[in-house]
């Protein structure tokens, strides 16, 4: 087993859809229910969203509607939120936890010196929903996440949880002291442009020879200790 402490402490950012979870259509069905809620228009085709923030994906989809002004962001993502609230015991039914994440997470809430946040394209209040729906929320501390309320450019939510980190535990997180942890390629690219270090899984639908770039790229999360290895060896 890897030490239990180093002498630095480690920000660690996970993503959630397709790192954590997995929504299996309930996503997309509450994006539909919410676009048609503020449009008035109901959805009929979506961009392509992997590694992109919620407010990218609205406008984009607006714009793929013909929609030249759409209502502001925040009442889509107000309408968002309670769509996946209503639709939250489906979500519990027909999504689910990928393997060995539950029990990463787990691993890594023991350490003192690791702290566990999100970073996500996802609004915070749907990423709270989705973490609560699967029992995952109790392992982070979301207060100190970066979400796509925060800053439509994903890039930029690295230095977003790394200042919130900083005023919650008095120290300073660069790309050394800050890991994502993430499937895709969007994901890479945040955290190259961002300023962290990046583990990539290749569990979400992106084949590890498709995470060219990623620090370290393993095949799930189901080795906790595998992966505890992997945060140490990039710090």
């Amino acid at each position: 087993m890897a030490n239990e402490q180093n002498s630095a402490t480690v920000l660690v950012l996970w993503d959630i859809d397709h790192t954590l979870i997995e929504t299996r259509g309930v996503g997309r069905a509450s994006f539909a229910d919410a676009f048609e809620r503020v449009s008035g228009r109901p959805l009929e085709r979506m961009p392509h969203i992997t590694g992109r923030t919620e407010p990218d994906i609205y406008a984009a989809t607006a714009e793929l509607h013909g929609i030249d002004t759409p209502p502001p962001f925040d009442a889509f993502a107000e309408a968002l939120a309670s769509a996946y609230l209503v639709r939250q015991d489906e979500l519990r039914k027909q999504g689910g936890v990928m393997p060995g994440a539950a029990e990463a997470l787990a691993r890594l809430a023991d350490l003192p010196d690791i702290h566990q946040s999100v970073l996500t394209g996802n609004t915070k209040a749907v990423s709270r929903i989705k973490l609560e729906t699967f029992g995952l929320d109790k392992y982070l501390d979301l207060e100190i996440g970066a979400y796509g309320d925060d800053d439509g450019h994903r890039p930029s939510l690295v230095s977003v949880a790394q200042s919130r980190a900083a005023s919650r535990h008095s120290s300073a997180f660069d790309r050394k002291s800050t890991v994502l942890i993430g499937d895709s390629p969007g994901d890479i690219a945040t955290a190259l442009q961002g300023g962290a270090r990046i583990i990539a899984v290749a569990a979400g639908g992106t084949s590890a020879s498709d995470l060219i770039g990623a620090d370290l790229v393993m095949d799930d999360l189901t080795d906790a200790e595998a992966l505890l290895n992997g945060i140490r060896s990039l710090h």
